[in-house]
C-alpha cells in the first residue's frame, strides 16, 4: 500500500470534491495494482433512502458486462464449443435481420467487435422476462437491418452482445443470468455479483440520479435497471468493486482467478486486447473483443464504460503497470468517471494524458448538411459559420409501446440541439467543451467525425462510438 498511499490521497481529494450541485450523488473507486489495492466511496448510493455509499455497496455494473460476456463467450470457444469465425447463424438458426443476407455473414466475431453493423441499438424488448427474455430480444432483430455491411465498420452494438448471450445459453442450456454465476462469478471469485436484479434488496445497492429542477439538487432514478432481455449488454448485472478487481486480475494473471483455476486460456486473454478493427478515429478507439483498447498517458488501456439508469460506471486494465481500475458514478457527472480513471493512469505512467487528436484549423463543409438516420434516432444537421449545428429527435416506436418510456426514464430526451465546432479536418468538439475533457474515455467519444463512404459502407458522421448513415 506504501507505493499507493500518495495515490489514494489524491483521489481521496477528488471525492471529496464532488457534490450534488457538480452533478454527484455519490461514487466509488477501486484501484488494484500488482499486490497492492485500495477502495474509496463517497456520498449517497440512494437518495430516496439516504443510504450511505460504502466501498461494498453493489452498483449497475451497464455495458462493462460486455466484457464479461465476451469472457464468457470465449470460455466456450477454449472448450471447442464455439468457432469466432464461424456464422452466428450456426448456432443461432432463429436469427435473422430484415436483410437475410446480412444475417448470415455476421459471425460470432462480429457480434462481439461492434462490427456486425446490427441497427437496432436501443431496442429494449421488456415485455417477456425469465428464461425466455433474451430469445425474446433474438425474435425482435427478425424485423430491423444494418446501417452497414457485416464487418465494413463500427457501430456500438447491444444487439451482438444480447446474441452473444443467447450463444452462450444456447451451448449451456443455461439462462444468462444462471450461466454467467456459474460459469464466470463463481470461478473468478466474484463473491457479490449477481445478474438478478432482485439481488439487489438483499444487500446494499445504489441506484442512479439525474438533474432536478431544484438547483444544486439531484432527483433519484424512477427505473432501477433496463429489461432482462438486454441482460448480457448489460442490463441487470450487479456488482461491487472487489467482484471487478478479481475479474480484471483474472485478465492480467492470463486467466488465472484469484485462486488459481484457470478460467480462460492465456490465448484467448491476449486475443481480447489484441486489436481487431481501427476505424483511425480519436473518439473510437481499436476494438479488441470486448475491450476497447484506448491509448492514453503513455500506455493502452483496456476499457469499456457503462451506463445505467442515472448512473455510469468505468472499467478498465492496464497490462503495462499489472493496474485494475473501476469506477462508478451515481448522478450526470459522468466525467468524474475520466478524472479519476486518469489521475490513476498519470500516476503509473507518470505521463500526463492529453486530447486523442491534434488541433488544426478545420471548418464543416456544405456537403455535412443534411439528414442522418439510424434505428430510433433521427439527426438533421446544418452548417453556420463553419460549426455543425446538429438536431436530433427520437420519434415514436409503436411496435414496442414500452421502450419510449424506457428511454425517457432512463434519460434519453426526444429532441435536442447541440453545436460542434471543428478542431481538426473532418472533427468536431461539443461547443464549450474543454479540449482537456477529452483526455479520458468518456469524453473523447463526444467528439464527432465526419466519416466518408467506404466499401459495403455508406457516408455518415461517427459519435459516441455509433455510426449514423447518411439518408439525405
Amino acid at each position: 500500500m506504501t507505493a499507493l498511499h500518495s495515490l489514494r490521497d489524491r483521489i481521496a481529494g477528488i471525492l471529496d470534491g464532488q457534490s450534488p450541485a457538480g452533478g454527484v450523488a455519490g461514487a466509488v473507486i477501486g484501484v488494484a495494482v500488482g499486490g497492492d489495492q485500495f477502495s474509496l466511496a463517497h456520498g449517497c448510493a440512494n437518495l430516496n433512502t439516504g443510504q450511505e455509499f460504502s466501498t461494498d455497496t453493489g452498483w449497475l455494473l451497464g455495458s462493462v458486462t460486455k466484457v464479461l460476456t465476451t469472457t464468457l463467450l470465449l470460455r466456450l470457444v477454449d472448450a471447442g464449443l464455439v468457432d469466432l469465425d464461424a456464422p452466428a447463424r450456426r448456432y443461432l438458426p432463429e436469427f435473422t435481420l430484415a436483410d437475410a443476407d446480412a444475417a448470415e455473414a455476421i459471425t460470432v466475431r462480429m457480434l462481439v467487435n461492434h462490427t456486425n453493423g446490427i441497427d437496432a441499438d436501443e431496442l429494449m424488448p421488456s415485455a417477456v422476462r425469465g428464461r425466455d427474455a433474451t430469445r425474446s430480444y433474438v425474435q425482435e432483430l427478425a424485423g430491423f437491418g444494418c446501417v452497414f455491411e457485416p464487418g465494413a465498420g463500427v457501430h456500438y452494438s447491444n444487439p451482438g452482445f444480447v446474441l452473444a448471450a443467447r450463444i452462450i445459453e444456447t451451448c449451456t442450456g443455461l439462462p444468462y443470468e444462471r450461466a454467467i454465476q456459474a460459469e464466470l462469478f463463481d470461478v473468478c471469485g466474484m463473491a457479490d455479483a449477481t445478474a438478478v436484479q432482485t439481488q439487489a434488496f438483499l444487500r446494499p445497492t445504489a441506484i442512479g440520479a439525474f438533474s432536478s429542477d431544484e438547483p444544486g439538487k439531484l432527483r433519484a432514478t424512477t427505473l432501477f435497471s433496463l429489461p432482462e432481455s438486454a441482460a448480457g449488454a448489460g442490463g441487470t448485472p450487479i456488482v461491487t468493486v472487489a467482484d471487478m478487481i478479481a475479474f480484471g486480475r483474472m485478465h492480467l494473471a492470463g486467466g488465472l482467478a484469484p485462486d488459481g483455476r484457470r478460467v480462460l486460456s492465456e490465448e484467448l486473454v491476449v486475443r481480447m486486447r489484441t486489436e481487431s478493427v481501427d476505424l483511425g478515429l480519436p473518439q473510437t478507439p481499436p476494438m479488441g473483443l470486448g475491450w476497447w483498447l484506448d491509448p492514453i498517458a503513455g500506455t493502452t488501456a483496456a476499457w469499456h464504460g457503462g451506463g445505467s439508469p442515472g448512473g455510469t460506471s468505468s472499467f478498465c486494465i492496464v497490462p503495462e503497470h499489472d493496474a485494475v481500475i473501476v469506477t462508478f458514478v451515481s448522478g450526470p457527472n459522468s466525467l468524474l468517471n475520466d478524472t479519476l480513471h486518469t489521475s490513476v493512469i498519470e500516476h503509473l505512467t507518470a505521463r500526463p494524458a492529453t486530447p486523442p487528436f491534434t488541433p488544426a484549423p478545420a471548418s464543416a463543409g456544405p456537403e455535412m448538411a443534411g439528414e442522418y438516420a439510424a434505428f430510433h434516432r433521427s439527426m438533421r444537421t446544418s452548417v453556420h459559420d463553419g460549426d455543425l449545428l446538429v438536431r436530433t429527435t427520437i420519434p415514436p416506436y409503436t411496435a414496442d409501446p414500452d421502450l419510449d418510456p424506457i428511454l425517457a426514464e432512463y434519460g434519453v430526451p426526444s429532441s435536442s440541439t447541440a453545436t460542434y465546432t471543428a478542431v481538426a479536418p473532418g472533427l468536431f468538439l461539443p461547443d464549450g467543451m474543454d479540449p482537456r475533457d477529452t483526455n479520458g474515455f468518456y469524453g473523447r467519444i463526444r467528439l464527432l467525425a465526419d466519416l466518408p463512404a467506404a466499401p459495403g459502407r455508406p457516408r455518415g458522421i461517427h459519435t459516441g462510438l455509433r455510426f449514423i448513415p447518411k439518408v439525405g
